[in-house]
């Protein structure tokens, strides 16, 4: 069973790259970055983020990095192992979401 749950999400996976990937070459401008606090809406992909960077889905409030709709990298707020996709270079994305948790924990 869980094996045909894994072989959806890199389904799933695949279509949403496959689509992103004809976005990107249609309109080419720029890359723009969101960063945003993740919603109940962003389980399933958080899951499969998860998966991808082969870890565990971050619990309690967590950051998201967004680009072009794709989620690249979350970070929990509390403190713990951040997930990124590891076919986006997501190096100094997944910094940018620390030091914005970091933020966050201190001002609490």
């Amino acid at each position: 069973m869980k094996a045909l749950i894994e072989a959806e999400l890199f389904k799933q996976i695949h279509y949403d790259r496959t689509r992103i990937s004809r976005n990107r070459a249609a309109q080419k401008t720029h890359e723009e970055l969101v960063i945003r606090s993740a919603s109940k809406d962003d389980n399933g992909r958080l899951e499969r983020l998860a998966l991808l960077d082969s870890a565990p889905v971050p619990h309690g409030a967590v950051l998201v990095a967004e680009r072009e709709g794709m989620l690249v990298a979350a970070v929990p707020v509390g403190g713990g192992r951040a997930i990124a996709d590891p076919f986006v270079p997501s190096k100094d994305i997944v910094s940018l979401l620390e030091l914005r948790a970091n933020q966050l924990r201190a001002a609490a």
